[in-house]
């Protein structure tokens, strides 16, 4: 069913501008404690969805936090797999960034060096020189987990393309960042935080009135599980090879397995297949094995919205004919893309890589034109559809593996959290842990237990109560 919702800026308001919905009487409205007024009580059952099981595992975007408001998510009609024209990638994306620049005068790119952001910035930058608006772009200056500066890497890149723009680079010293201000739409789900609203600012100080990222790159448009059988029947020997030969030299036992399991998925019953296909595309985020930070009603809580998850993966799995590489493409976009920006801003953001309309036609795609084996360096391979919106002479200076910005990230991690204890754990949401404590339990904790923090504070501050698990 496609969304009957009206557009902002020309992008679709399903994916680009969050609206809620009451469960009352189904009122729509882009601020859910106007929906939620006069009682003005939040959930810790949904907050609890943030920090633990699936939802935490798989990065999922919040849940509207209040009672009797949900997020209005309706589905996208998305098409068959191998149903969109190939040849027409550059072109589709070219309306997409034009979409998200909207009418916008002046905008900003936020450009980290690699393939996603740098597709969205090439296009933009020929776009806005071609009508004669401004565009700027904010670099992040992190250190990679090999000691690479991403402001080095972008000044060698736009010399190479010979681009000169107005590069604004921040430092990765957030301590001196003032946060955001609290939101009624929930949470952030980003993690840098002082760092994106420095970005805002930057954005806002220029004249710019939307901010533009590569957000949802990797997951509308690069390579993920069960190719095998795509790449095949394109007697794509070669490519065929190197792809499973990667899951192995990732150590990644598991996977090897699963593609084999997809080629005869369609002779199991639809149950049988749809259990493998969990256990083993989906085994991390739904058997993490870790121990659980929520206390134990919220744990169980957690536990019943994933039961409820799966029940409705198995419908639309057996929708699509059980079909393994249309499952793992969906499970890789959705339902992230509804939220792919931080969520609060005064100021738009977009990606055009979740313009509702280039997932449709990225969805459609031949599965095996998102993998190729060209070049010596295998993270490439991976983003095959990426390098063809990217110039010949940019190429060179690409990075050759996935950034993780490890050693930064932990000193972000201790810096976080404030010491002494927490609202969400006078609050029963979980159980009493210190930073180091979190941090051991995964690596990401601290920061999403910060930003619920901080999220139930201000929600506090405004009047709001709490509502415990029933």
């Amino acid at each position: 069913m496609r969304s009957e919702l009206g557009t902002s800026g020309g992008v679709s308001d399903v994916l680009s501008e969050p609206l809620y919905s009451r469960t009352e009487d189904g009122a729509l409205d882009g601020d859910p404690l106007r929906l939620a007024a006069p009682a003005k009580r939040f959930s810790l059952e949904r907050l609890a969805l943030l920090l633990d099981g699936l939802p935490f595992e798989a990065e999922f975007p919040p849940e509207c936090p209040w009672e009797g408001v949900v997020r209005h998510r309706p589905p996208l009609d998305l098409p068959p797999l191998g149903t969109s024209d190939e040849s027409a990638l550059r072109e589709e994306f070219a309306a997409a960034v034009s979409r998200s620049l909207g009418d916008a005068e002046s905008a900003v790119v936020l450009l980290s060096g690699g393939m996603d952001s740098w597709a969205v910035f090439v296009q933009a930058w020929e776009q806005t020189r071609r009508e004669g608006r401004r565009l700027g772009a904010v670099v992040w200056n992190l250190r990679d987990q090999f000691g690479k500066a991403t402001a080095s890497l972008v000044h060698r890149q736009l010399r190479a393309v010979g681009i000169s723009c107005d590069l604004h680079v921040l430092p990765a010293e957030w301590r001196a960042l003032p946060e955001p201000r609290w939101s009624p739409l929930g949470p952030r789900h980003d993690y840098y935080t002082r760092l994106h609203q420095a970005t805002v600012d930057h954005a806002h100080d220029i004249g710019a009135t939307v901010v533009l990222s590569g957000q949802g790159g990797d997951e509308v448009l690069g390579a993920w599980n069960h190719l095998s059988a795509s790449l095949a029947r394109g007697r794509r020997w070669r490519d065929l090879r190197h792809y499973l030969a990667a899951f192995g030299r990732g150590d990644s036992v598991v996977e090897v397995a699963g593609e084999a399991a997809a080629l005869a998925a369609r002779r199991l019953p639809p149950q049988t297949s749809f259990q493998l296909y969990v256990a083993t595309a989906l085994r991390d985020v739904v058997n993490s094995g870790r121990p659980s930070v929520l206390t134990d009603v919220y744990r169980d809580s957690v536990e019943g919205w994933v039961e409820d998850w799966l029940a409705a993966r198995f419908a639309s799995f057996q929708e699509a004919g059980c079909d393994w590489a249309t499952a793992s493409l969906r499970d890789s976009i959705f339902p992230w893309a509804y939220d792919a920006h931080p969520l609060g801003a005064p100021i738009r953001q977009r990606s055009p890589f979740v313009d509702d309309r280039f997932v449709r036609y990225a969805f459609g795609l031949p599965p095996a034109a998102r993998f190729r084996a060209e070049g010596p360096h295998p993270y490439p391979w991976y983003k095959a559809l990426h390098l063809r919106l990217l110039p010949p002479a940019l190429r060179p200076l690409l990075p050759e593996y996935k950034q993780s910005y490890s050693d930064a990230f932990r000193r972000y991690v201790l810096d976080v959290l404030p010491e002494g204890p927490l609202l969400v754990e006078e609050l029963g949401l979980i159980k009493p842990m210190d930073r180091l404590d979190l941090e051991r339990v995964h690596p990401r904790l601290p920061i999403v237990v910060r930003n619920v923090e901080r999220w139930v504070a201000g929600a506090l501050e405004a009047g709001a109560e709490p509502v415990a698990a029933r």
